[in-house]
């Protein structure tokens, strides 16, 4: 019989299979295969555990040696930061050529991604350096009126005047120094700016990883934009500070015991000279003398007629009715300049108590001439309020509407004061003094407003105009205005909360919970009693400045009927309550909000109102509590969800 032509194929197909089934399993292809792969693994874990932690130590003593040269730059030791600077960069760089060994990794997919963003951290840092050493430099020729130690300083400035004159006639060589300090930072920022957050997990081992470099992003944006901004007031400051022509301020103080929109009741003007440095102090009066010779006084607004009992004239003690500091001077000056004999000026700075009260910190106890006594930072034992304010507050203040001519005016004197101790301070004490500016601005209890436009932009700039801005996002201003209600705002504690649901097309509806407590007992406000009357009922005319086009949906807690208006680009919720000594008061107001979010980030701007002390806001998204955040200036929030 004829075998099958297909038998002898068929029996070396069984052949092999038998030969196949004898082959040990660790001989065969797909065990090779995976244990290839798993020695790749090994020897990539491996040389990733090396470089990590070679890495990671020379990071480690980067760090220690940034943190020595940042708390040396605290303590004022400018030699002490210098080397402390060498010892974060020698180390840093360290870290970077051991990195840069591993570039063989970026070729390898899926830790290419984390390569070129660890790449990008590294660049940044770089960059980072560049511009802490040339701060440095930048400072150095100022160390001494700054108050550092440890560095000699080329100028030989020994009084106050001499160091004024000296940095207005030098600061403008920091200009191109501070462009190139600017630019060096946009290449930090455009380094971090690479790295993509959402290659990253929102949490690992408890550490909030993509809300970090969200943070990290946002916070060079705004130090790139504050620093290139900042720019322009370099080129004016030498004139701001009277050199070489003198240059003349009106100042006002605002008195924020009395809550008004800017930032406190204006209570007192004086005018003050500054001539290369020297200090020269002009008329000093209260208000109440100057609105004695506006005579040709407007109708008061509507809001002024409605809640501020017997008055019916625009007094210009009241015309810081826009919480836009530049808008409301823009009104006083146009009514000040009608006045026969009004002190011509340049400028307007407004300042209020907490200014005062944070000199005397620093200065202790001074003296004012034809005043008596002592004013001082200390706290009362009646009111546990600075014993400045009482006094303050006990020369200027009367339990009255009506106006009174003859008021006593004690800001004139009481700053020549203070200016003449602080220019007699130790050069220890100029940082202080130096903070207590910089925060005063970004807290906004200083402002200021020119006629000049180049000079305005300046200080807009600097954020130190009080200006409403425009924000792409959420958007909260909280403005109160205490129309005859003592000066209550001493007692009164608010706290905001905001609870956000952020819906499908980017839009929210938001309820504001507004809770006002105040903690101390009445004051005896009968006139004949003829004592100082702090404390009584607060009358607080509430706007709330919120996204152009949100719709009202409820405004519980207003003892009148909502209103709704619009003013400087935002819509604004008005409301009207009062709130008795040692009670509380909670306002509810629920609202929507046009599409404000984007790319799954909520993004909110909270402009403080001048006057205002730190605040409390608690931040609740999609019922999910999120953030607590004290606010005591414009504060912009990020979170993604």
């Amino acid at each position: 019989m004829e075998r099958p032509q297909n038998s002898t194929q068929d029996t070396k197909s069984h052949d092999q299979q038998v030969v196949t089934k004898k082959l040990p399993f660790w001989k065969r292809k797909w065990f090779l295969g995976l244990s290839g792969f798993f020695v790749f693994l090994i020897i990539l874990g491996a040389t990733i555990a090396y470089f990590g932690l070679n890495i990671s130590r020379q990071l480690k003593l980067t760090k220690q040696a940034g943190t020595q040269a940042f708390q040396a730059f605290e303590n004022r030791d400018l030699a002490a930061t210098k080397q402390a600077l060498e010892t974060t960069n020698f180390h840093f760089q360290k870290a970077y050529d051991t990195f840069r060994h591993s570039k063989f990794l970026s070729y390898i997919p899926g830790l290419h991604l984390y390569w070129r963003d660890a790449d990008h951290a590294f660049k940044a840092g770089q960059y980072g350096l560049v511009v802490a050493d040339k701060t440095i430099k930048a400072i150095e020729p100022y160390a001494d009126v700054m108050g550092f130690s440890g560095v000699e300083t080329p100028q030989a400035a020994q009084s106050a005047e001499d160091k004024i004159v000296f940095i207005a006639e030098t600061v403008k060589k920091l200009e191109p120094q501070i462009g190139d300090i600017s630019h060096q930072l946009q290449l930090v920022s455009q380094e971090i700016d690479a790295i993509n957050p959402n290659h990253y997990p929102k949490s690992f081992l408890g550490l909030d990883i993509r809300d970090k470099l969200i943070k990290a992003q946002t916070e060079l944006h705004k130090t790139t934009a504050s620093l290139t901004q900042f720019q322009p007031m370099l080129h004016f400051l030498p004139d701001l500070l009277g050199n070489p022509k003198p240059i003349t301020y009106l100042l006002l103080f605002q008195n924020d015991a009395e809550l008004r929109p800017t930032g406190g009741f204006l209570t007192a003007y004086a005018t003050l000279t500054l001539d290369k440095g020297k200090v020269k102090a002009g008329v000093s009066q209260d208000i109440y003398t100057l609105d004695s010779k506006f005579t040709n006084k407007p109708p008061a607004p509507e809001p002024i007629r409605k809640y501020l009992p017997l008055v019916y004239k625009w007094n210009l003690r009241d015309m810081n009715l826009s919480p836009d500091f530049k808008v409301s001077m823009d009104t006083f000056t146009k009514y000040y300049r009608q006045i026969p004999g009004h002190p011509e000026v340049d400028g307007i700075v407004a300042i209020d108590t907490e200014i005062l009260v944070r000199l005397l910190k620093v200065l202790g106890p001074i003296g004012v001439p034809g005043y008596g006594g002592k004013f001082s930072a200390e706290l009362t034992s009646k009111y546990n309020i600075p014993q400045v304010i009482y006094e303050l507050e006990n020369i200027i203040t009367r339990p009255t509407y009506e106006i009174r001519e003859g008021r006593k005016s004690i800001l004139g004197p009481l700053m020549q004061s203070i200016l003449a101790n602080m220019m007699n301070s130790p050069k220890s004490k100029w940082p202080e003094f130096f903070n207590i500016f910089t925060d005063s601005v970004r807290e906004k209890h200083l402002l200021m407003y020119f006629f000049d436009q180049d000079k305005q932009e300046a200080v807009e700039a600097l954020g130190a105009a009080g200006r409403i801005v425009n924000y792409d996002g959420d958007y909260l201003h909280i403005n109160d205005t205490n129309f005859a209600g003592a000066k209550s705002n001493l007692f009164v504690k608010p706290e905001v909360k905001q609870e956000v649901t952020i819906n499908p097309d980017g839009s929210l509806k938001k309820k504001l919970t507004l809770t006002y407590r105040n903690v101390a007992p009445p004051s005896n406000c009968n006139l004949e009693a003829g004592q100082l009357c702090l404390n009584g009922v607060l009358r607080d005319w509430l706007r709330i400045y919120v996204p152009k086009g949100s719709k009202l949906i409820s405004f519980k807690g207003s003892e009148v009927d909502p209103k709704t208006t619009e003013d400087l680009g935002k819509t604004v919720f008005e409301g009207f309550f009062t709130i008795a000594p040692e009670s509380l008061k909670k306002l509810e107001i629920t609202y929507t909000t046009p599409p404000v979010v984007k790319d799954q980030t909520y993004k909110l701007l909270i402009q403080k109102q001048p006057g205002k002390s730190t605040i409390q806001h608690t931040i609740t998204i999609n019922q999910t509590k999120v953030k607590e955040i004290e606010v005591s200036g414009d504060t912009e929030v990020i979170l993604p969800f």
